[in-house]
Order: structure tokens, then sequence, then C-alpha cells
């Protein structure tokens, strides 16, 4: 599929991160492509800082359950299932829709405060600078516990509320052009974001952010889903305006982002009520609102028109060729199954912390680092992307401190299960440089970097596929990050400069783009 992708590149270079001189000559930190440079954060007005969560004023709430049973599953194998398993019939009931969006959208209980002097409630999921943008909608067929209907997941309140009455999900049938795991869903979850929340901060680069929230969102989704026996498939091929209309959101202010079929039946949708517009009344969530017209033109730039062109568009997924190895491979060597802990991945959730200090005196195993690889890069059902194919991105990492392996940068080789050193030495300053000067990132064990070429994605997806190679990325990376702490570990997403990343891991690729960074080791205590 040939495609004019230069809004995807436009966009891209224009959010860059990048350090520059000014006029007295020391570096700043700033946004864009030289010349064209500026400052990357806003927060100019912070009488108008968004409010955190969409609030319906006139929809009663549902109540629903806070408490579940443990499951099983250990969370190192719920994180590495692909949503393909398990085969038949599988309805999940109110309570395993409840699970899956108090553990990938819902208030921890704990919290600390903005410089507003406002309380922060951080979700289950990360966000980028805490400033959560991202929502639930479920679009059900009846199910145990819950009426057919349109519901919304309220954070702020844990509760449910019905959008609208009866079964609509032939509509998002006919928006994918008849995706045979949405045509056969019995539950539909759409994430949407609302662009402001995220870019009161983060001015247009809040469009990236999007998606990196949304795959480390989706990470949570699919790993509580998988460990509830439940099938997962994401959905990127959908024609945006139905979608939105459903949902009665505008598609410009908040817009959906990404279908996740739960579940799976071979009863077909019945024919949808007519999809009329709500305008139900909402919370305002800031007096002003500022507009980065950036966002907007991108999104309209890689939005579909119909089904049909969604199914153009999924059509022949892209078959990278994996690269060829140039030095030596060292094979990895997981933890065998016996030893692996069987910590769920809802109490993984619940203790996960973003982790800023690391115990630069002593080395991860080879073992364990092997097994955070393995278990997070197994992939996930997507309708535009082959399970059997290599990934979209190249995975390179800064190795500070594993055992059996010498300091350096390597690349990982999935298909072979090893690492190839690319080059040898100790690259912790580097590594600090590289994100932005942050000093976790050189005491962290490992750094790993997530690179995708996007000239080849553009090329098969258009500038729809930005919007996907950000996903892919932020999920893999999350899921190494709760991969993380199934093991004891600690992690964190950062940023970076992008051009540097790139020149750094991939020289003379014009193609390679930074995508997602996060680093990992054994915890320390900070120090005061």
């Amino acid at each position: 599929m040939n495609s004019e992708t230069g809004a995807a590149w436009r966009f891209h270079n224009a959010t860059k991160y990048v350090a520059v001189l000014d006029a007295a000559g020391n570096e700043q930190l700033m946004m864009g492509t030289p010349p064209e440079v500026e400052d990357p954060i806003w927060e100019e007005d912070w009488s108008i800082e968004p409010f955190p969560y969409k609030a319906y004023a006139t929809l009663d709430p549902i109540p629903i359950p806070r408490e579940f049973p443990s499951t099983t599953m250990p969370a190192v194998d719920a994180i590495a299932r692909t949503g393909s398993e398990p085969h038949g019939e599988v309805v999940p009931d109110l309570a395993a829709l409840v699970r899956i969006a108090l553990l990938s959208n819902g208030i921890l209980k704990r919290g600390g405060h903005r410089r507003s002097g406002e309380v922060i409630e951080y979700r289950t999921s990360g966000g980028t600078g805490a400033r959560y943008h991202l929502e639930l909608y479920f679009v059900c067929g009846a199910i145990p516990g819950l009426d057919s209907g349109i519901y919304h997941y309220s954070a702020q309140d844990h509760s449910l509320r019905q959008v609208r009455a009866g079964d609509y999900r032939s509509v998002l049938v006919e928006a994918t052009g008849s995706e045979e795991a949405i045509a056969a869903a019995p539950v539909v979850l759409v994430m949407t974001s609302t662009f402001w929340r995220n870019a009161w901060r983060y001015k247009g680069r809040a469009y990236r952010h999007t998606f990196w929230d949304a795959g480390t969102t989706f990470a949570n989704v699919l790993s509580v889903a998988a460990s509830a026996e439940l099938p997962t498939r994401l959905v990127f091929g959908y024609a945006d305006a139905p979608v939105n209309a459903l949902l009665d959101i505008d598609g410009e202010r908040e817009a959906a982002v990404a279908l996740c079929t739960i579940g799976r039946t071979s009863a077909a949708p019945a024919a949808a009520p007519d999809v009329g517009r709500l305008d139900l009344p909402i919370r305002a969530i800031s007096s002003r609102e500022v507009t980065f017209p950036v966002i907007q033109m991108m999104h309209a730039a890689s939005s579909l028109a119909s089904g049909d062109e969604a199914v153009a568009w999924r059509a022949a997924p892209l078959r990278r060729t994996a690269r060829e190895p140039h030095g030596h491979l060292i094979p990895l060597r997981p933890v065998p199954v016996d030893r692996l802990p069987g910590m769920p991945i809802e109490e993984v959730i619940l203790k996960r912390r973003s982790t800023r200090h690391y115990d630069t005196e002593t080395a991860l195993p080879f073992e364990v680092f092997s097994t955070l690889l393995d278990r997070s890069s197994r992939g996930f059902a997507a309708d535009c992307l082959a399970l059997d194919a290599p990934p979209l991105h190249d995975q390179y990492l800064i190795v500070n401190a594993v055992d059996e392996l010498e300091p350096g940068v390597y690349r990982f080789h999935r298909g072979r299960m090893a690492i190839e050193l690319v080059k040898a030495g100790d690259f912790r300053r580097r590594a600090q440089r590289l994100a932005v000067d942050q000093a976790y990132a050189g005491e962290a064990h490992v750094n790993s970097y997530y690179l995708t070429a996007l000239d080849p994605v553009l090329e098969r997806y258009g500038n729809r596929g930005y919007r996907v190679a950000q996903l892919e990325a932020a999920l893999y990376a999350s899921r190494l990050h709760l991969g993380t702490h199934a093991l004891g570990l600690g992690a964190v997403g950062s940023t970076s400069a992008d051009d540097e990343v790139v020149e750094f891991f991939a020289p003379g690729e014009s193609s390679a783009s930074y995508m997602f960074v996060v680093v990992f080791g054994k915890r320390r205590r900070a120090t005061a």
C-alpha cells in the first residue's frame, strides 16, 4: 500500500528532542529539527491545568466491585501470552471487565503532589509525566452481570456509566470492514485520548505520548486478560469517524486511538440501533484550552474513512527481514520454568513503581536478563501485524552490569534468542546523556532502546503506520517493565534526544527513528 507519508515525517521531525546551544553557549533541550526549534514544555498557565478525568455530569454511576480473587497464572507467563490463546468460545463477565479496567487505568492507593498543590492520583499503568489522558469504553453484547450497551469506565470513582443502551457491536464490525476478531467479540474495548490533558505540558509531542501511553496501558490490558484466559486482539484498522460518533466524542479533542477485542463467540451481533448524537454534558477539564495544530493535523492525516479502506490498509502485514548478525552471538539462557516466581499479574501491577535508583555495586544475573528479553518480546495478536514476523522495531541494549556480559552495546535477535555485541565499552555516561541527562540511565544495569525504520512502515501502512509503530514499541517495552517487577527488580520509562539515539545505535541509517526506552535493574533505596 503506497500512501503519502509526508505528514508522519513532518510531525516526527517537528517533535524530536534535540540539545542546542543558547546565546551564552549553554546547552538546552529543545523540540524540533534545527533551525526550527521551540521549548518542549508548555505549562504556562497553572490556572488551566487540565482536570485528569472525564466526568459525565448526568449519567448515574453503576457500582462495581474493587476486590477480586487472586489469579493463578504467574505474571511472567501472562506478559508472554500473545492474546491468540485460548481457542474456542470465551465470554467475559462483568467482573473480568472491571478487573481489566481497574488494573489498566484505575487509581492506585497512593499519590503525590503537583507543583500546583493538587494531589497526583497515580494510575495502574504509567503515563508520561503523570498527565493521564486515556479513557476506556466497553462496547458490549449482553454478558453475565451486564446488559448490552456502551460503558465508560470512570477511574475517578471506579464505576461504569452507560453511554448507550443496546448492542452496538455491529457498528464496529462495519467500521473495521468486518475484521474477524471484531465480528466474533462479545466485548470490544475502545481506548481514547483527550489530547489536551497531556499537551498542556508536552505541546505537540503529546501525540507521540498518546501511543506511548496507549502501549503501556495495553500491556496491562493484555496481561490481565491473559491471566483470566481471555483471548484478545488489538485492532488498528477502522474508520475513525463512525467509531468516534458511536462514543459521542468529537474526534479532535478526544479521539479513539485503538480497539481491543476481549473474548470470542460464534454468535454474530445483531443490527445496531441508530447512532444519533447524544451531546451528554461533561465537566470541563479546563476553563480554556490551548490548541497545538500539529496534533489534529497528524491525527487527520492518519485517519481512515471507511471499512473498505480499513480492509485494504491491514491487508498483507509488513514482514520485515530479520537483521543478520555481524558479530558473535551470545545465546540467552532464561531461568527454567520451574524456578520462575509465581507472583500474579495483579500483584505486579499494584506494586509497580518507576525506579530511579539502582544498585551499581551488584550485577544483574544473566539468567534474569535473558528471561526478561524472552518473556517481553513474544509479540501480540493484532489485525495489521503478523505474529510469525519480526517486530517493526529493533531492540538495542546498553549493558552496564550483567553477569557474564562485557559492558557495551548489544542488539537483541529475537528469532535466534541471542544477543550480539555491537561495541564494547563502558557507556554509563553516554547512557545518561542519551536519556537527556537523567542520572538513573547511567546507574541502571541495562538501558533497552527500541528503534524503528519508519520508511518501510510508512510505505506499507501510510501515515497511520506512525500510530502503530509508536504503540508497538511502547507495548513491548512496557511488558519488559512489568517483567522486572515480577522478578523483583525495577524499571522506569524515559525520554531521549532522538537523533543522538539513532546516531549512537544505528549510524548512517536515515530511516531509523527513536521510539521508546526503558531502563531496568536491581533497585536501591534513595539516599538523602
